[in-house]
């Protein structure tokens, strides 16, 4: 009975030692990101805040954000330290889009329309945004946007996607 009691201890000692309490880790996916916004409204009444962040491959490396659409739009402001990539501008478009220069695992936005102040006509229509966020082309998430009436604080949508 005694030698029973030992091997009923070896064998939880083997089993305590033989289980991780480390969750496994999720391989790192890499893709090629895009996110496309498709405005509907009254686009000329106001002002669209975009930035992207957080690009990351590997374990630590950087990756860029291109704006692919409209083509003459620039990044207004680029903080290659933090990796972040911010736009605010006049919303003159219905659509714009955004690829990172190389595949990521993850990436972070934030997005935000603020009406200009203009007084608002009886054709007025808040804005609404359908934000897809694909990897390697297959859309990944879709995220809805509606701006917050004229005169009350507008509230930003800001999210993390890691493939």
């Amino acid at each position: 009975m005694k030698g029973f009691k030992i091997l009923l201890y070896f064998a939880g000692i083997f089993l305590v030692f033989s289980c991780s309490n480390d969750p496994d880790e999720e391989p790192l996916v890499e893709k090629t990101a895009r996110i496309e916004i498709e405005f509907e409204g009254s686009l000329d009444q106001y002002l669209v805040n975009f930035g992207v962040h957080s690009l990351y491959t590997g374990q630590s490396g950087f990756v860029s954000a291109t704006i692919v659409q409209p083509s003459e739009l620039e990044w207004t402001q680029v903080i290659e330290q933090a990796n972040t990539f911010n736009i605010s501008t006049p919303l003159t478009f219905s659509e714009l889009i955004v690829e990172s220069a190389a595949p990521v695992h993850t990436f972070g936005f934030i997005f935000n329309v603020v009406h200009t102040g203009d007084i608002p006509d009886e054709d007025f229509e808040d804005v609404s945004a359908t934000i897809r966020v694909f990897g390697n082309n297959a859309e990944v998430q879709t995220f809805q946007y509606t701006a917050r009436p004229v005169g009350e604080v507008s509230e930003p949508l800001s999210e993390t996607v890691r493939f």
